[in-house]
């Protein structure tokens, strides 16, 4: 009987209810580890030579009670991922909902800014032909303004400003998506035998969270370069008054 109880009891070195699990650690503290006073050196080796990828350590489960604290431990790490998956969307959230209120607004008035402009600038180049037929020649100003309008109407031509509009915005419905999916993944119930996520899904999980924050960072950029754009094209629209 006691020989039983002992093979049950996780204090005791004939307990046979263990298990080595993986924890990712950081490569530099590798080094720092090390089989505990409670723990067999030669399983830990064993466990150690076994590790799944780079970067694993082995952690000794003994008992329910072990068992119990593991279980805990992942559901935190799954709360942690959770949280950090409802910030990617909201921060998913507030470029969407600043593209559609700020940028395709803005988007939407430069194009009939640009619409009064052509017409204008056809006025102009019908009254200016008017001029050379008759043989008057452009005052220097009049040279100036043409150029400038000339200039304008490329830059409002470009098509690099509505590509790159067009390709933030399939970024961040691909990014809305991705992390949905995960978030789905992450909310499916443990199976029948009451497993949570193993170390190495865990890992993966959050390889893509930091993938996200990445990219989200890199979306960041490219929307202030395109606000940088559009100001100096708004500013290139009204230059500021020369002095005589």
């Amino acid at each position: 009987m006691k020989l039983v109880t002992e093979k049950w009891d996780p204090s005791s070195p004939s307990c046979v209810f263990k298990h080595y699990f993986y924890n990712k650690v950081d490569e530099a503290h590798i080094p720092f580890y090390k089989p505990q006073a409670h723990e067999d050196p030669r399983e830990w080796e064993e466990a150690l030579q076994n590790k799944p990828a780079p970067g694993f350590m082995p952690v000794l489960c003994a008992g329910y009670t072990g068992v119990a604290d593991r279980l805990k431990t992942q559901k935190r790490a799954i709360s942690e991922f959770n949280t950090r998956l409802h910030q990617i969307n909201g921060c998913l959230d507030a470029l969407l909902q600043r593209h559609e209120l700020e940028t395709e607004t803005r988007a939407l008035a430069a194009r009939r800014r640009q619409t009064m402009i052509s017409n204008r600038c056809l006025a102009l180049a019908a009254k200016v032909q008017i001029l050379r037929n008759r043989g008057y020649a452009l005052s220097g100003d009049e040279d100036d303004l043409k150029s400038r309008l000339q200039a304008l109407e490329r830059d409002v031509q470009d098509p690099a400003v509505s590509a790159r509009e067009e390709e933030l915005w399939s970024r961040l419905i691909v990014l809305r998506g991705y992390s949905e999916k995960l978030s789905k993944e992450l909310e499916k119930p443990a199976g029948a035998e009451g497993e949570g996520l193993d170390e190495e899904t865990q890992a993966r999980a959050k390889r893509v969270l930091e993938d996200y924050e990445k990219q989200l960072g890199h979306l960041k950029k490219e929307l202030e370069a395109l606000g940088v754009d559009y100001q100096e094209w708004e500013n290139s629209r009204n230059p500021p008054p020369r002095s005589r």
